[in-house]
């Protein structure tokens, strides 16, 4: 079935894994919880893009990347500010993938020959250009680690929580839950991040809840 951006409902990674967490605790016996977990399966990959986004400015380059992407267009990023090299100037790229959130596209940058995460709001306009993908074999990204970081590195962390902090960690990242181990009256989370970052803020927030056991 052919439905348009606009009629299509979406759920978050994070919001899906809620919400697949509530159905798995009804009854077994109740006829409505295998349903309920094939409709969310059914539409869990399927994103609706003018309703995510507050910002006008954002919504419409996300409807022009859509666009890219589902054309196999190249696109120029005009005028992206970047974070790391302190510089804003136009990307020219193939861009293929949103993140779960809307907040960041994947794609291959073709001045450097490598898959990038650009930060939506950071992107003034988008250009479509005339040009077919022509690198799509290279096309690939990761998925997004519990604290919502993307990225191509891999850092391994290893920390001891609080009550306090297992129960903000799991407030403000649900999907830390699956990497969280009990221990003598403390939390262990145990994972890899795509960027120091994320996990980076968490931890100084609650410096006192939490001791860096491995990094």
């Amino acid at each position: 079935i052919s439905i348009g951006f606009n009629k299509l409902i979406y759920f978050s990674e994070e919001e899906a894994y809620i919400l697949n967490s509530l159905i798995n605790g009804l009854d077994g016996t109740n006829s409505l919880k295998t349903g309920l977990q094939k409709k969310l399966c059914a539409i869990y990959s399927l994103a609706s893009i003018a309703d995510l986004v507050t910002a006008k400015d954002s919504a419409n380059n996300i409807e022009l990347l859509g666009k890219a992407i589902q054309s196999k267009k190249k696109v120029i990023l005009k005028s992206y500010e970047s974070a790391n090299s302190d510089t804003i100037y136009d990307r020219r790229v193939e861009p293929f993938a949103f993140s779960a959130n809307f907040i960041d596209i994947w794609a291959y940058d073709l001045e450097k020959k490598e898959n990038k995460v650009y930060k939506i709001s950071r992107i003034a306009s988008v250009e479509i250009l005339e040009e077919m993908w022509e690198h799509e074999s290279e096309h690939n990204r990761t998925s997004a680690d519990c604290f919502r970081m993307s990225g191509n590195n891999s850092f391994h962390i290893k920390l001891e929580l609080s009550l306090r902090a297992k129960n903000l960690l799991l407030e403000e990242y649900p999907l830390a839950a699956k990497y969280l181990q009990e221990k003598d009256n403390s939390w262990i989370l145990e994972t890899d991040v795509h960027d120091l970052a994320g996990v980076g803020r968490f931890v100084i927030g609650l410096a006192a809840e939490i001791r860096i056991t491995d990094s």
